[in-house]
């Protein structure tokens, strides 16, 4: 990148305890297309839900309900021996910090609005996808159905790269070893 160029975008990457959005777009009608955003309530439903945000005029009154925290980030190694000892990380054994997000790395996702933990949950409301599962909240961030890897949606970005802000990407539950899918009926 050229030194000092005007109009030049500034790269800036995902780090941890940045607060995201997962936000879809899905197409409903042959050129109609509407954007989703995950979200969850947290107290009484801990399941996930879609909250439609399509050209930002139906942003829900309060976007805590679609914002997550990226709590913690560690390689899938460090990951797998953390959970064989099963002893919880803290800052000073993950480095502390902010630390840049890198493709094929594990995240954790805290919802800003209940505390709680993304998961892939062992249940399924679907009768007709048996791969299905259902995604919603969980209190703490034992075992591994908290955590996902994350990958590049595009062979533009590889395994190892810095996550930029704005990046597609794939999350893969580490529990699960499946996409997280958003479908929206």
């Amino acid at each position: 990148m050229a030194e000092g160029g005007e109009g030049e975008e500034e790269i800036q990457f995902l780090r941890t305890d940045d607060q995201v959005v997962l936000q879809c777009t899905a197409s409903v009608l042959k050129e109609q297309q509407i954007k989703l955003c995950l979200s969850c309530e947290g107290f009484g439903n801990r399941l996930c839900f879609l909250e439609t945000t399509s050209n930002a005029q139906n942003v829900p009154p309060d976007l805590a309900i679609c914002t997550f925290i990226l709590e913690q980030s560690l390689s899938v190694r460090a990951l797998v021996e953390m959970l064989a000892n099963t002893v919880e990380m803290t800052e000073s054994s993950q480095g502390g910090g902010h630390r840049t997000l890198l493709y094929g790395h594990a995240i954790l996702l805290r919802h800003h609005h209940s505390g709680m933990y993304l998961s892939c949950l062992t249940t399924s409301r679907s009768l007709t996808d048996k791969l299905a599962f259902d995604v919603g909240l969980q209190e703490d961030s034992i075992g591994e159905a908290c955590w996902w890897t994350i990958h590049p949606a595009s062979k533009q970005r590889s395994e190892g790269e810095k996550v930029r802000v704005g990046d597609d990407l794939i999350l893969v539950s580490v529990s699960s070893e499946r996409y997280l899918h958003l479908s929206y009926v």
